[in-house]
């Protein structure tokens, strides 16, 4: 009898320990969900993180867009038809608001409106031309003829540029001008 009181004992305390702790492969198990937990959480911030980080961009190219719009209403029509004046006074710096923006590139284009020419004048400022090239000019358009069907210039500047995860992404604006209608004389 002894010896079953002994083993009764041994048992008890076996008993015991169980109640009191956790066995390797529980533990084991409760590390896997924590760590799964924890991969789960940082791919969603992530990928949250580059998601904002698209949104700042897509803004800072509006804002650059309004800036180059608000800065083509304060010039004068035929200024507008005329590649070298809006080169050097408009589109040859950068604007203000385009610092985050990865290989920006910048295309102006310039054409007649709502017939457009076949031969419009554009623009180009990117890393090659950081300080704008015209491609190629109409000089026709400064010299419309002042009646009812070419008294307008079309006006598209498209910005292209690389966001943080490597996608080429685009943001333009076509505004539409008329004579004598804007602001600058």
């Amino acid at each position: 009898m002894t010896k079953l009181g002994e083993k009764g004992v041994s048992e008890g305390r076996r008993q015991r320990h169980r109640q009191h702790g956790f066995t390797l492969a529980e533990t084991l198990v409760g590390l896997a969900v924590v760590a799964l937990f924890g991969a789960a959480a940082f791919a969603t911030s992530s990928r949250l993180l580059l998601t904002l980080k698209g949104e700042k961009e897509s803004t800072v190219a509006t804002t650059a867009l309004q800036e180059r719009k608000e800065s083509l209403r304060g010039t004068a029509f035929n200024s507008i038809a005329n590649a070298n004046y809006i080169q050097t006074n408009i589109f040859t710096n950068p604007t203000g608001s385009e610092g985050p923006l990865g290989s920006l590139s910048e295309t102006v284009t310039v054409d007649a409106y709502p017939t457009p020419t076949g031969s419009p004048t554009v623009l180009l400022r990117n890393s090659t031309y950081p300080s704008c090239q015209i491609v190629s000019s109409n000089s026709n358009l400064s010299y419309l003829p002042p009646t009812t069907s070419n008294t307008q210039l079309r006006v598209d500047v498209v910005l292209t540029w690389t966001s943080a995860n490597g996608r080429t992404r685009t943001r333009q604006f076509s505004e539409i001008f008329s004579f004598p209608g804007n602001i600058g004389k």
